[in-house]
């Protein structure tokens, strides 16, 4: 392939990254919108950003290996074809049911591409290119997320909510035909033992009924089908566990997490994503219901927080280079914690510039956590397993974002319930103001309470590591 080819093989294959990226912050957006024309409340409405990261989650580790086995592009493509028609789909949705199917066959997509981007990016590239070209990579999840929030707001202007999902359509349309176009077919690798078609099925359903049993919890509880829920999700997860140790070919290498420290950052990482989707399913809901602003107000007030990521992100990495990963890191979680107590304080009446500022300073706590808790996974991993990480890595940010969604709703409705005395599965349209604000306040104490235990995971490794280091100096004076 001549340079010219590679860098628009790089676009077509990087297209996908940029919509899954536009998608998961343009939706936040819409939030209000949705909420207003179906009329639903907390507990449905988190199944818009639930159902497809959810999807997503159950359905990546066996993503990731059929395009070891099948072949990355040919799986890519079929990723790319399921994005494109899911989106059409959420766009035509007559009803939110509609909507939520849609938005799942949209993970099934995502997952699909999420599990071959750098890969293919990897192999498409020689070697004295693969360092550009990946980093490049980062500048297109920059470009879509922080387009979504103000493309969102546009687009809900002028042509109303489907048009958020349309946009995804001639992108997509693009990045099929790219591919087939231009990248190269890469050959799949046969396995050396029979597929683990079992432990993707068991890892599948304990996410999902963990998951769905966690936002059933903010709507209405039914005994029976909670109780279901957690016997299926518990048992499903044990039996994956046995299976995944057995199995000659695993899909998740369990052997990993023998490592304490390696499994309290994978810990740390799990809550850093939580913490993040806090605000983005709050805020939105917040502008729309107490201040009553518009789609593209709301997406221009968002904007700080992913602005200042981004600004902040390479400050975290060259930090962590420089004095190690616990330092930047202690210092994001801190901040996640000063940005939430913040947060807990807001009512009607407070000033906008307050609430862009605590924006922004989630965004620069997110940048300072997010680079050096990754350096600390990989630092306390075996070295020969950093492949897998990197698939556990991608697996903990989904399954931390759909906890983060559904925390977040949980906290809320209860809130609401709480304090206004009715029902949590009540339309979010007819919660009073001050109602919802004592709701909002408590969800955002809930999200500083995950700080404080994300705080205390970064630091307690570390505490652990000097205290090792003491004993192996005793031991060796003993020696002596």
């Amino acid at each position: 392939m001549t340079p010219r080819q590679l860098w628009i093989a790089f676009t077509a294959v990087t297209a996908s990254t940029f919509m899954v990226n536009l998608d998961s912050s343009i939706v936040n957006v819409a939030l209000p919108t949705l909420s207003r024309q179906f009329h639903l409340s907390v507990a449905s409405l988190q199944w818009t950003v639930t159902m497809y990261l959810l999807v997503i989650t159950a359905i990546l580790p066996v993503m990731a290996k059929l395009a070891d086995v099948l072949g990355r592009r040919r799986v890519f493509v079929t990723g790319l074809t399921i994005f494109v028609v899911g989106s059409a789909l959420c766009g035509i949705s007559a009803n939110f049911v509609e909507l939520v199917a849609a938005r799942g066959l949209q993970g099934v997509g995502g997952a699909i591409m999420q599990a071959n981007v750098m890969s293919i990016v990897t192999l498409m590239f020689p070697e004295n290119m693969r360092g550009r070209a990946l980093g490049m990579i980062g500048s297109v999840v920059a470009g879509g997320t922080l387009m979504g929030p103000i493309l969102g707001g546009l687009l809900i202007a002028a042509f109303g909510w489907p048009s958020i999902f349309y946009v995804n359509v001639p992108v997509g349309l693009w990045a099929i035909f790219g591919t087939w176009r231009f990248v190269p077919v890469f050959p799949g690798k046969p396995l050396t033992s029979r597929f683990d078609w079992l432990g993707g099925l068991l890892f599948a359903v304990f996410v999902v009924a963990f998951l769905t049993l966690f936002a059933d919890l903010s709507g209405q509880i039914v005994l029976w089908r909670d109780l279901a829920l957690t016997i299926v999700a518990a048992g499903s997860l044990a039996w994956f566990i046995v299976q995944e140790s057995r199995a000659p070919e695993p899909l998740v290498t369990l052997t990993v997490f023998r490592r304490p420290l390696f499994s309290m950052a994978m810990g740390a990482g799990l809550l850093y994503w939580m913490l993040m989707l806090f605000p983005a399913f709050l805020m939105p809901l917040y502008f729309g219901h107490v201040l009553h602003l518009q789609a593209l107000q709301i997406g221009l007030l968002m904007m700080p927080l992913a602005i200042t990521m981004l600004v902040v992100s390479p400050l975290g990495g060259y930090l962590a280079d420089r004095m190690g990963s616990v330092k930047p890191a202690v210092l994001g979680a801190t901040l996640f914690i000063v940005g939430d107590a913040w947060m807990a304080t807001f009512d009607g009446k407070t000033p906008v510039v307050a609430i862009i500022v605590a924006l922004a300073l989630q965004g620069a706590a997110a940048g300072f956590f997010s680079s050096p808790n990754n350096t600390e996974i990989f630092s306390r991993a075996d070295p020969s397993l950093v492949g897998v990480v990197g698939g556990l890595i991608a697996s903990e940010r989904n399954f931390g974002r759909s906890l983060g969604v559904t925390a977040a709703a949980l906290s809320l409705a209860t809130g609401i319930a709480v304090v206004g005395g009715g029902k949590m599965g009540g339309e979010l349209g007819r919660v009073p103001q001050s109602v919802f604000i004592a709701g909002l306040d408590g969800a955002f104490w809930v999200d500083t309470a995950i700080g404080v235990l994300c705080l205390a995971l970064v630091l307690l490794p570390a505490f652990m590591a000097r205290r090792q280091v003491r004993e192996r100096v005793v031991v060796d004076a003993d020696h002596i």
